[in-house]
């Protein structure tokens, strides 16, 4: 992670280095968004996206020509819900569950998305610019919080969860980092307002660590499999500089 930051530090400052010189032009600003697995037009779609999946971070571009580079820092909080099937002893686990009971999981986590895009000018006017970019992106998963249902099933039947899974306030940190890839176009409205519109493919699950954790001595987790991020982010930012 501290590379990564590294990194879009080296860049920034070439850029404003070569940018005093006449070489290069430099932006950096904030931007807000939200994530979504469907694109959507409709005004309470959008609405709902800032609502539930809000995103905000800091980007910055160093362009050579038509040529840009487009460091970004993005925060942001997601929700997996995992099935999971209590494998230990009853007396071993942290929640006083039986063997074999079923129970649904939900992680609430907070990320940090670190994209670094590599793009094209296609339509470079005062008014408007046309972009489109590609990239790696690397995500940090930094903090869950683990919420259990009230209840869970044992052979068929419905029970009650015991209070030491609903009143246990479990915090869970994968230390892991998930790797992925985005593609997406852009555009910048009078040289300072942007909007881009990309698409993240995982490479990598988030959760791929999960059976490591504590909560994985206890659990077997049936859609570990399930948790790359792939999602579209549509985000507005604003140039500072």
């Amino acid at each position: 992670m501290k590379k990564t930051f590294l990194l879009m530090a080296a860049l920034l400052m070439m850029g404003s280095a070569a940018f005093a010189g006449g070489g290069f032009d430099l932006a950096i600003g904030p931007k807000v968004g939200f994530q979504t697995a469907k694109l959507s037009y409709d005004k309470a779609d959008i609405k709902s996206g800032f609502a539930n999946h809000f995103t905000a971070g800091i980007f910055g571009r160093v362009t050579i020509g038509r040529l840009y580079v487009q460091p970004e820092v993005l925060y942001f909080k997601t929700t997996n819900i995992f099935d999971g099937h209590v494998t230990g002893v009853q007396s071993d686990n942290l929640f006083n569950l039986p063997t074999g009971a079923n129970v649904n999981l939900t992680l609430n986590s907070m990320n940090l998305q670190v994209p670094i895009l590599i793009g094209v000018n296609i339509i470079d006017l005062d008014l408007v610019t046309l972009r489109a970019h590609v990239g790696p992106t690397a995500n940090f998963t930094l903090k869950s919080k683990t919420l259990f249902d009230e209840t869970y099933t044992l052979d068929g039947e419905q029970h009650n969860m015991p209070a030491e899974a609903t009143t246990t306030d479990q915090d869970f940190n994968p230390k892991a980092i998930a790797w992925g890839a985005q593609v997406g176009v852009g555009v910048d409205v009078l040289k300072r307002i942007t909007l881009d519109i990309n698409y993240n493919f995982g490479l990598s699950k988030v959760f791929g660590a999960l059976s490591q954790t504590t909560l994985g001595e206890t659990f077997d987790f049936n859609n570990i499999d399930n948790t790359k991020q792939n999602m579209f982010m549509v985000t507005v930012g604003f140039k500072l500089l």
